[in-house]
């Protein structure tokens, strides 16, 4: 009981400025916990997601200046060349007839109009679709439009309409 006493005494007797520190102590600690531990913890959530969100403005400007600038003609005959489409004379419903009979597709509908537009439909399975586009890549015709129509589990109907790419003389060589 002496020491309980003793620290009580020293406590009563201690003059006021010092309780007062010693009242504060406590509160200060709990603060400073605080702080440590929590607030540190929000700031770098904080701190995190300002990282994010610069990030994604960075990309959404990327996109945006991608999508205002129109690509070069030297970019587009570059394109072109990977695609390795052939500069040959043959008429266009020529090429996609042979490619057609090449390959085995066979269409349900072929309209021909006369401005070179192709209106062709099919059924097939899906990875028949995909190579028929890789083969229709590699002729000079563009695809307009693309309906695809889920038939069975593995069967589609596709309705395509194609067009002519007419190739201005600058890509022929005459650059000048």
């Amino acid at each position: 009981m002496k020491i309980k006493a003793q620290w009580l005494l020293l406590i009563a007797f201690l003059p006021k400025w010092k309780l007062t520190l010693l009242s504060l102590i406590i509160p200060f600690i709990t603060l400073l916990f605080y702080y440590l531990f929590i607030y540190m913890d929000y700031q770098q959530e904080i701190t995190q997601q300002h990282v994010e969100i610069a990030q994604r403005l960075k990309r959404i400007n990327h996109h945006q200046s991608t999508l205002g600038t129109m690509p070069s003609l030297n970019s587009l005959i570059t394109q072109q060349m990977d695609y390795n489409i052939p500069f040959d004379n043959t008429p266009v419903s020529e090429q996609l007839q042979r490619l057609l009979m090449t390959y085995h597709f066979i269409p349900e509908i072929w309209e021909n109009t006369p401005n070179s537009l192709y209106k062709l439909t099919f059924t097939l399975p899906y990875p028949q679709f995909l190579t028929l586009l890789e083969y229709l890549n590699q002729t000079r015709l563009a695809l307009i439009s693309l309906n695809i129509i889920p038939i069975e589990p593995h069967l589609i109907s596709v309705q395509m309409s194609l067009t002519e790419l007419s190739y201005p003389s600058v890509i022929q060589g005459d650059i000048s």
